[in-house]
């Protein structure tokens, strides 16, 4: 069973429903129901459910109860609340787990749609295996192979979700946010990147900006979304970095290269900021 968590907005702040007459010639009139719609659903991987940030409320999905970017969009409106609050991510999720598992908690009555995917279909656990325990050339080529499937595969999947969110919720805004660079920069890690490179770095970063520039581009290509870029957000707090926002290798390998409490928290400013 997959992981799921909702809330209602404090005060009974329920969906308001708004019935207007309208007066036609010679008739009675009819009723139209005009829905405001202000429910909340989170989509996607382990980036959207807050691996690395703790405080799990299972250990199918993982997600954090408290630290994930969902959780703590929600916090931060108290003072403006959503009406009903899901949240149908799942770490390892990918493209088909969100379109055949998570869009059915999407209806008229969703106002906002977050979404983290893509990860995990681009295949960067078996890639950062390969960089990890590899020498720069390997890592450069298990990069260049995932770049070129994705690239190959990813558009029109991207695609095929991106319109079923859509019908599914025809009245949200849908925030898409992407990936932070994993690693340091090559030759500015400040500490030790243990087997990671110069090379590896370089490669493995290069893999990150190819997936976001992918999502980015087919984001674009809908109305209503809205592709939030958190690469910047993350400049010199990578994994390698002397005050990392992204773990390196953790006792629960799960957590390993995802963000942590502060790193979910910089998520959170690039969603707001891009808000407005």
């Amino acid at each position: 069973m997959r992981g799921r968590w909702t809330a209602a907005a404090a005060g009974g702040l329920a969906l308001l429903v708004a019935v207007t007459v309208s007066a036609c010639s010679g008739a009675e009139g009819s009723a139209e129901k005009a829905v405001e719609a202000r429910d909340y659903v989170a989509l996607g991987d382990s980036y959207a459910a807050g691996v690395g940030a703790g405080n799990y409320g299972d250990t199918e999905c993982k997600q954090s109860k408290d630290g994930g970017y969902p959780q703590l969009w929600v916090k931060s409106r108290a003072a403006t609340p959503f009406g009903a609050v899901t949240d149908a991510t799942c770490g390892g999720a990918v493209i088909d787990d969100v379109q055949f598992n998570q869009l059915t908690e999407l209806d008229e009555n969703t106002g906002w749609v977050t979404l983290t995917v893509g990860g995990n279909d681009a295949g960067w656990f078996s890639v950062l295996q390969q960089c990890m325990f590899g020498d720069g050339a390997t890592c450069q080529t298990s990069v260049g192979k995932a770049g070129a499937a994705f690239e190959a595969t990813m558009p029109a999947r991207l695609d095929t979700l991106y319109q079923a969110i859509r019908n599914r919720a025809p009245n949200a805004k849908v925030y898409v946010l992407g990936y932070p660079h994993l690693v340091a920069e090559p030759g500015r890690s400040g500490v030790s990147c243990d087997s990671l490179t110069d090379a590896h770095r370089k490669a493995l970063n290069a893999g990150s900006d190819t997936l976001n520039e992918l999502i980015e581009a087919r984001v674009a290509a809908q109305p209503g979304f809205t592709f939030v870029d958190v690469r910047e957000a993350f400049r010199g707090h990578e994994a390698c970095t002397k005050e990392p926002w992204i773990h390196s290798v953790r006792d629960d390998l799960s957590e390993s290269f995802h963000p942590t409490a502060e790193g979910y928290q910089a998520y959170l400013k690039e969603l707001v900021a891009d808000i407005g």
